[in-house]
């Protein structure tokens, strides 16, 4: 591979969403007082899960807004759980700022993120991060390991106006760090978020299956974050 320039997404690629997540939600259900309505975190959680999942998928095709995602997330979760008062939409916004804040709070990361990074980064390549995340909250979680120092570009769906996979953000992420498509690898965990966008911009990509999904558009997968030591 002629590759000069590396994007990676973030989330469960490089930070561990999931399971800072999960830490987040649990202390947000916790101090927002819902055990005293909702019969178990469980199964708010589950409800989260879900509402979250559905309104994600509609934000990476540019049908809701990210004020809609964020607040309508914990207003469906909440309605799910029979939750009836007039102050729902209240309490959501209020559910989305304490989780938000608490998120960037924790730091576990993939396995392999920044041995990786700073190989790559020896290697001579720059080092760039592409996501549908929400500015602001994505800058800090890079700060977690020092993953930032390593980075040059920070290429968010926020700046450009279109999210992944549609082509708006490679073009733009292109124009930005200066590669050709054909200079340029894409490293990442979502099977139709990370790597279609990319394929389709020409550039190179390298899918990081740690779910068992299937991605048949990548040209390269890997199972680890450290076996791309053997691709680059």
């Amino acid at each position: 591979m002629m590759i000069t320039t590396v994007f990676l997404d973030i989330d469960n690629t490089l930070w561990w969403f999931e399971r800072n997540s999960e830490k987040a939600l649990a202390t947000t259900f916790k101090m927002m007082g819902c055990g005293e309505w909702c019969r178990s975190y469980d199964t708010f959680h589950d409800h989260y899960e879900h509402f979250n999942h559905n309104l994600w998928q509609q934000y990476n095709q540019g049908l809701v807004e990210k004020e809609v995602l964020e607040v309508r997330r914990f207003e469906q979760a909440l309605e799910a759980c029979n939750y009836c008062c007039d102050d729902v939409d209240e309490l959501a916004q209020a559910m989305n700022a304490y989780y938000l804040d608490q998120l960037v709070k924790h730091d576990a990361l993939v396995p392999g993120a920044v041995e990786l990074l700073q190989y790559l980064h020896g290697k001579g390549y720059e080092l760039n991060v592409i996501s549908n995340g929400f500015k602001g909250v994505q800058e800090k979680k890079l700060e977690a390991g020092g993953m930032n120092r390593y980075i040059t570009h920070v290429v968010l769906s926020e700046d450009c106006g279109v999210t992944k996979p549609r082509q708006g953000i490679y073009d733009y992420a292109m124009r930005l760090c200066g590669a050709r498509p054909e200079q340029i690898v894409m490293i990442g965990d979502d099977p139709t978020t990370d790597i279609p966008g990319a394929h389709d911009a020409g550039w190179d990509t390298i899918y990081l299956n740690m779910r068992g999904i299937d991605c048949p558009l990548a040209h390269h997968t890997v199972t680890s974050l450290l076996e791309i030591k053997n691709l680059l």
